[in-house]
């Protein structure tokens, strides 16, 4: 039987799902695929009894099988079952995109809005929609750019996603975490600190690749995908959402390199390349050829390289700008830097008189080296500072923002986002940074509450008035990263 009559086959693999749940390195790459809303629409089961559910977990079992095997036809599955699965994944009350129309003008007449569109795609008549372009602050004085797609290309660009991750979530490393199902950014902190807590570790190469998600080359990437992808028009398609420019202020812009971030399908496609040019390269090439051990963990384009040795850290240093540089990347170099950590770097330091061990910022925090309570070493984290504020900036303008919202709307939601916060920096050690930024967001309230009129309270009556009648939530616990 060929690759593209063993693709087509369908068979009612309902374990295979629950086998690709419990496996460690592909949670949820099952799980993802049930709808986001209550609907049910019959036309999503084939008469055969097949779902779409079950086709894409062949696809899985097949990727697992057969790890050099190439998918020849995995278009076929572009049609109404997989774009109505695909579309109840998508968030509701979200920006439209160019053509303006939101996720609920178009479910208003779902069924033929999807048939239409399977059929511009079997037809090969399907054209993605520019980007809306909007620029987004990251607090440090700079933005970074977003792109908004229409309803219809989140759709595709979903329905395509959920077939590459049933080939890719088998192939990625498992020290791989950025935006792949069942995987967080805790997870990733939590391998880092084993290996820096239980592995001979004593030097961290902290390196930063320059505006990755707008320099990713698009014939490299194609060349990458085709590894596992030799389906044509598959490729072609995923070409054209590359190809389909931007809208800036009203006029068209070319996209002739790079992936646009906010877009459903970036992320897979940003793993795909870093999976080939960095995390595949790391574990094949690289860590053979050093003399001690070498760990690398890796969220989206932000990673951490873990050494035992000073020289296999200066030698990776150097092959890593060679090696992004023949994929289009290069390092800031004012970010990257190589330090001495771990569990032995205080002696080190003392004995090669270079002061304090170094810190470094992976994910929001800054790591450093500490001691637990009876005196050993613990790796200890913080919010990074500029994180801090960063957050309390984005508070200060949100608030601005909300100058006539009524009271009650506006504390719901500040409490929301008080909780969330905690929620990804209530991490061991630091207690002291979640109760700190309460305490302003305190502040910042107390003056917002002074603007709204001028018969608002005074700041005075605002603490011992108000705020005792309607708290602010606190945190609770923290999250132990050394499980």
């Amino acid at each position: 039987m060929t690759d593209r009559e063993s693709e087509q086959r369908i068979l009612p693999l309902k374990l295979a799902d629950q086998a690709s749940e419990s496996k460690p390195g592909n949670a949820g790459a099952g799980k993802a695929l049930s709808p986001t809303r209550d609907s049910h629409d019959p036309s999503t089961i084939r008469s055969d009894g097949a779902s779409v559910h079950d086709r894409l977990s062949y696809i899985h079992e097949r990727a697992q099988q057969q790890p050099a095997a190439d998918f020849a036809n995995v278009f076929h599955l572009m049609k109404y079952q997989l774009l109505w699965s695909a579309f109840h994944k998508l968030k509701l009350n979200k920006a439209p995109g160019v053509d303006g129309v939101s996720v609920e003008d178009y479910e208003a007449n779902l069924r033929s809005n999807l048939q239409d569109l399977e059929s511009r795609l079997q037809r090969g008549a399907y054209r993605p929609q520019p980007s809306l372009r909007r620029n987004i602050p990251k607090g440090n004085g700079k933005t970074r750019p977003l792109g908004i797609a229409c309803v219809e290309d989140k759709i595709v660009q979903r329905a395509v996603v959920m077939i590459l991750e049933q080939i890719y979530e088998v192939d990625f490393s498992d020290d791989s975490y950025g935006f792949r199902p069942g995987r967080s950014c805790h997870d990733a902190l939590k391998t880092l600190g084993r290996n820096i807590g239980s592995r001979k570790v004593n030097f961290i190469s902290d390196s930063d690749i320059r505006a990755f998600f707008d320099e990713v080359d698009h014939d490299k990437l194609l060349e990458l995908l085709r590894i596992r992808i030799s389906d044509q028009r598959m490729l072609r398609l995923i070409v054209r959402f590359l190809q389909a420019g931007v809208m800036i202020d009203g006029d068209w812009w070319k996209t002739d390199k790079g992936v646009p971030q906010g877009s459903v399908l970036s992320p897979i496609l940003a793993n795909v390349y870093l999976h080939y040019v960095l995390d595949k390269w790391f574990e094949r090439d690289v860590k053979p050829r050093l003399s001690g051990e070498a760990y690398l963990v890796r969220y989206a384009d932000d990673f951490i390289c873990a050494f035992q040795f000073h020289n296999d850290a200066v030698r990776f240093q150097k092959a890593l700008f060679k090696r992004l540089a023949r994929f289009g990347l290069s390092l800031a170099e004012e970010k990257s830097q190589l330090l001495r950590f771990g569990r032995f770097a205080e002696r080190d330091c003392r004995e090669t008189h270079e002061g304090k061990p170094g810190v470094f910022t992976f994910l929001g925090f800054t790591h450093y080296c500490g001691h637990s309570r009876a005196g050993k070493f613990k790796l200890k984290r913080k919010t990074a500072k500029q994180k801090f504020r960063q957050k309390l900036q984005a508070m200060k303008d949100w608030l601005r923002l909300n100058l006539t919202t009524p009271i009650d709307e506006v504390w719901q939601t500040l409490n929301r986002k008080l909780q969330g916060h905690y929620q990804y920096y209530g991490v061991s050690d630091n207690w002291d940074n979640l109760l700190s930024y309460r305490d302003k967001v305190i502040e910042l309230v107390s003056r917002w509450f002074g603007r709204r009129s001028q018969r608002s309270m005074s700041k005075t009556d605002f603490f011992q008035q108000y705020l005792p009648r309607h708290p602010l939530t606190r945190p609770q616990r923290l999250t132990n990263l050394f499980v």
